[in-house]
């Protein structure tokens, strides 16, 4: 089983992209999307204890992070509240016209947030939300569900009529269906040396430490 989407490194890693590309090609495109900003790639090192390179957590955050996830590349960020689902991620699988899955399992925090969603976006998509899009998610305590696009042969599409919206789709069914699509996401064996991308700014950032971090959604 993986650390990450909800396991035992929350909450790093509650937000991860995949693309179905190079480490070089992410990393590449990664570095060009911060043309005219001041970074720094630092050496790669060996997961998982590249993930703590992620701490603290930032907003605005000012690190990511590339690592090979079996013929896919995982991207993280230290955003606030375990990485940021809108990233450049998709974006940078656009530039390069490579498949892009957006995973994330939060466990509840803060007054009732929570959420699992899977955002699959094809490189021939005309919009940047083209693709399948299976989302439940709570602010404040309450449950919406969301899903658009044509169901994909392997996914339960039993389950999502089930009351509760929360047992619609669960990690487990994240898990599953990313397995489905070719990534080994559920297995820390899978994942390679990460390279940490370090934006160097002159403006204030807010900082939330992992033990903080985990008070949150462990009371």
């Amino acid at each position: 089983m993986t650390g990450l989407l909800g396991g035992a490194r929350s909450p790093i890693g509650w937000s991860v992209h995949y693309l179905e590309a190079s480490l070089d090609a992410v990393l590449g495109g990664i570095v060009s999307a911060r043309a005219g900003s001041i970074i720094e790639v630092r050496d790669p090192e060996p997961y998982p204890g590249v993930l703590e390179r992620l701490v603290p957590f930032e907003a605005p955050w000012t690190r990511e992070l590339a690592l090979p996830c079996g013929s896919w590349t995982a991207y993280l960020n230290n955003g606030i509240n375990g990485g940021d689902s809108t990233a450049i991620g998709q974006a940078v699988a656009r530039r390069l016209g490579v498949r892009h899955v957006m995973a994330e399992h939060t466990l509840r925090y803060g007054p009732g947030h929570q959420a699992t969603q899977l955002w699959i976006s094809e490189p021939q998509g005309s919009s940047p939300m083209a693709g399948r899009v299976i989302s439940a998610s709570a602010t404040d305590g309450r449950w919406e569900w969301h899903t658009s696009g044509e169901p994909l042969p392997f996914e339960d599409v039993e389950r999502y009529s089930a009351r509760r919206i929360r047992d619609r789709f669960d990690r487990t069914m994240l898990l599953g269906y990313l397995n489905a699509l070719g990534i080994p996401a559920d297995d820390d064996s899978s994942y390679g040396d990460g390279f940490l991308v370090q934006q160097v700014v002159d403006w204030q950032v807010r900082s939330v430490s992992l033990a903080e971090a985990r008070a949150e959604f462990e009371s």
